[in-house]
């Protein structure tokens, strides 16, 4: 059990360190590459619409060939797309590598979590998902901290050069995943996971749980830096701290499997809710702010695992397309996200505006929530 938990963790890790890992060496790029910084980011942009159309195109595939299969398939690509960016001359050879990572990590993380809800003993579905999460954990700190220091060290080049043999290793480690593919052998769709009852409401939850995050967390840096006059090292720790507490929540995942998914979400949701308002009334206070964040990344941790559990369990035999659904959802989120939350930002309202609205996001589904309470989930998620 260990083994394949590590393999699904390390892999959702170094997608997560990918996806992170622009933005700390940025600059490191654009000197490099004799571009702009506008220009370099938009290789993350070019990521994240790779990972929104691979999602919604590619993983229902997972369900015929079997997810295992697919994740291998993925993160070979992945080791192509991070090899291509290693040894990128240009901004516009970067961008179309990223874009392949992109088209990777779409029909990975599907297959990822599908993996993790299938391995998983019957009762603990939520501890063993809480552990495979907290590859996210790794990435942050890969991805915001290691890698601006590897690069001041090595260069970018080496640190995607080392990425490119992680993924080639769980590429290779992941056959040991074999058995647990058990594919449906169905042909799935986005269409077809859209008429699986409950999934409306399920991908709802998803959407108000991302779009607070990402409202925040987007501006965390510009306020801590601009409002707050902090260094650049300083903001970075905001990640850092969140990412910690985002770990230390697979500590109170077996709490979730105890009480069941109708009477675990609407307290967690509650919990994101009051920490929002706890943000938004400390938010000019950057010792305060790091010590929320670790709060932030508990909850956040504890509500992800509860709607990623919700989705998957409504219909094993099209997994793959419901998870390709949710990473859809998620990074569309990601990409509306600073738009709206940079009117709420710059109208004057600044990051405790950011807050509020990530607050009231979040009430709406402890609302939402409310309903699994009546409808009575069981523990493994199964309609009692």
């Amino acid at each position: 059990m260990r083994t394949p938990i590590l393999i699904l963790m390390s892999a959702i890790g170094v997608i997560g360190a990918n996806s992170l890992l622009l933005s700390p060496v940025v600059t490191a790029v654009s000197d490099t590459l004799n571009a702009t910084t506008a220009e370099v980011m938009r290789a993350a942009s070019a990521y994240g619409l790779g990972v929104a159309g691979a999602a919604l195109l590619l993983a229902p595939l997972g369900d015929r060939i079997g997810a295992g299969r697919l994740m291998r398939a993925a993160l070979l690509l992945l080791a192509v797309g991070l090899g291509a960016s290693a040894a990128a001359p240009d901004v516009w050879w970067l961008m179309a590598a990223q874009g392949l990572c992109g088209l990777a990590a779409g029909a990975a993380l599907p297959s990822i979590y599908t993996l993790a809800m299938v391995i998983a003993p019957k009762g603990r579905e939520a501890r063993v998902l809480g552990y495979v999460l907290a590859g996210w954990t790794v990435s942050m700190v890969l991805g915001v901290s290691v890698s601006a220091w590897a690069t001041d060290l090595v260069g970018w080049r080496a640190v995607y050069g080392t990425l490119t043999a992680v993924a080639l290793l769980l590429c290779g480690a992941a056959a040991r995943l074999r058995g647990a593919d058990r594919p449906s052998g169905q042909a799935t769709s986005p269409l077809t996971a859209l008429r699986v009852p409950g999934i409306a409401r399920g991908l709802l939850a998803t959407a108000l749980l991302m779009l607070g995050f990402y409202f925040s967390y987007f501006f965390t840096g510009a306020h801590i830096t601009q409002v707050l006059g902090q260094s650049t090292t300083q903001a970075g720790l905001l990640p850092l701290f969140y990412g910690i507490g985002f770990g230390l929540a697979v500590l109170l995942d077996p709490l979730l499997d105890r009480l069941g998914l109708g009477r675990a979400t609407p307290p967690v949701f509650l919990g994101v809710t009051a920490n929002y308002l706890l943000l938004m009334v400390w938010a000019d206070s950057y010792l305060l702010l790091l010590g929320l964040a670790v709060l932030w990344g508990i909850f956040q941790h504890l509500a992800l695992n509860l709607v990623v559990a919700r989705v998957t369990l409504l219909d094993p035999q099209q997994r793959g397309a419901i998870m390709g659904l949710f990473s859809t959802v998620t990074y569309l989120c990601v990409f509306a996200a600073p738009f709206f939350g940079a009117a709420t930002y710059d109208a004057g309202w600044g990051l405790a505006g950011c807050f509020a609205v990530s607050a009231l996001l979040s009430a709406c589904a402890v609302l939402e929530s409310l309903g699994l309470q009546r409808r009575k989930i069981s523990p493994d998620g199964a309609p009692a």
